[in-house]
């Protein structure tokens, strides 16, 4: 068996230039990257069956947990959202933020919207 090697930079981000996309998914795990521009924000949800873990590379973002910690994830840092615990990111910086996440284990489907925007609180 040859092994693929994944590359984010070749990753077909879902809004175009930003957003997440896949690069693997097994029953074990689904990899993946994330890039969010200036300003950029991924809504808030969360996992019922999975963590999700993110591998920073690039820039900065600010990662709210369960609407109360917040949390600077820079480039070269690891940050995990428990499956259960709510995750909003959005990058506050002037540069790109690029990172790798992980899933484990895969559940298709297992992600549950939930409305939130730290700056819509008052």
């Amino acid at each position: 068996m040859t092994a693929d090697v994944l590359r984010p930079a070749d990753a077909e981000l879902r809004f175009g230039d930003w957003g997440p996309a896949y690069l693997s998914k097994t029953d074990a795990a689904a990899f993946g990257t994330v890039v969010l521009r200036p300003g950029d924000a991924f809504a808030n949800h969360l996992h019922e069956h999975h963590t999700e873990s993110f591998v920073a590379l690039e820039g900065e973002a600010d990662v709210w947990i369960d609407r109360t910690h917040r949390a600077t994830l820079r480039a070269g840092e690891v940050l995990h959202a428990e499956a259960g615990e709510e995750h909003f990111l959005r990058n506050t910086s002037d540069q790109v933020f690029r990172a790798v996440f992980v899933k484990t284990p895969w559940v298709d489907g297992d992600k549950v919207e939930r409305p939130w925007d730290p700056e819509d609180t008052p």
